[in-house]
């Protein structure tokens, strides 16, 4: 990714400078002060800080629209997909269906990313890194991919794998629980980002809405979706869930195929 392209994502999410409401107001009192007799030096102080404020906040302005990050995040997550049949040793092998994707926020093992929230224009939370899960349904089991996907660099960070055989799956759904994440499994940038949720060294959220598929062994695909309390910090606002959505109707098809057969 280009560096221009890394510092505008950043610029995404970083928040409203205040400083420079500061700076202005400085400003100001040096331009009031100067016009009541106090050395020119200081109302041309003034003038430099006023510029500065305005200048940082032109700069804050300039930052992607909700539609480009869209845009990124969409053709970010479409590069993943062959590197998902490249990790899971799908090279070659007959999939059935659609490969389904499955997104949310990710906060913890991020593998040193930034870590940013912000509501959009649109009223949309958008996040960085993002949990990316592909889901490949093969003959007789269906192949999963997971990642935290780096915004900042197009880079999938912290990959895992797993499979499971159709027969085993019990249930896809989504499901609210308490997640709970040490400190110890987040960067410090992310516990400052998000430090209205952490709670006695922990990233706590009680009523999170999480995909999750089942096995009778009890094992589980899981991916954290959204949560109130993140949705609160973040000034209102929503979290699409739609990619849930579709993949739980897809891999529930897939599952009454492939056991029917």
């Amino acid at each position: 990714m280009a560096k221009e392209h890394a510092e505008r994502v950043r610029k995404y999410f970083k928040p409203f400078p205040r400083w420079t409401i500061w700076v202005i107001v400085i400003g100001v009192v040096g331009l009031v002060a100067s016009g009541a007799g106090v050395p020119t030096i200081v109302g041309i102080a003034g003038i430099a800080l006023i510029l500065a404020g305005i200048a940082g906040i032109l700069f804050w302005r300039a930052k992607p629209s909700d539609q480009e990050m869209d845009r990124w995040i969409n053709e970010d997550v479409e590069k993943l997909k062959p590197v998902a049949v490249n990790k899971t040793g799908l090279d070659g092998v007959k999939t059935y269906g659609d490969t389904v994707v499955v997104k949310g926020p990710r906060f913890w093992n991020t593998g040193g990313a930034f870590v940013g929230v912000k509501r959009g224009k649109d009223g949309e939370i958008r996040f960085t890194p993002i949990e990316v899960t592909i889901i490949n349904f093969t003959k007789d089991q269906l192949v999963a991919y997971q990642c935290a996907l780096d915004l900042m660099t197009d880079k999938p960070l912290s990959e895992s794998t797993d499979e499971y055989f159709y027969q085993d799956v019990v249930s896809v759904s989504t499901q609210s629980k308490t997640t709970t994440y040490d400190k110890s499994t987040m960067t410090r940038q992310g516990r400052k980002a998000l430090k209205p949720l952490m709670k006695g060294g922990r990233l706590q959220l009680n009523s999170s809405e999480n995909f999750v598929l089942t096995t009778a062994g009890g094992t589980s695909l899981e991916v954290f979706l959204r949560d109130p309390r993140l949705i609160e910090m973040a000034g209102g606002g929503r979290i699409p869930t739609g990619t849930a959505e579709k993949a739980i109707g897809a891999v529930r098809t897939m599952l009454r195929e492939k056991k029917a057969s």
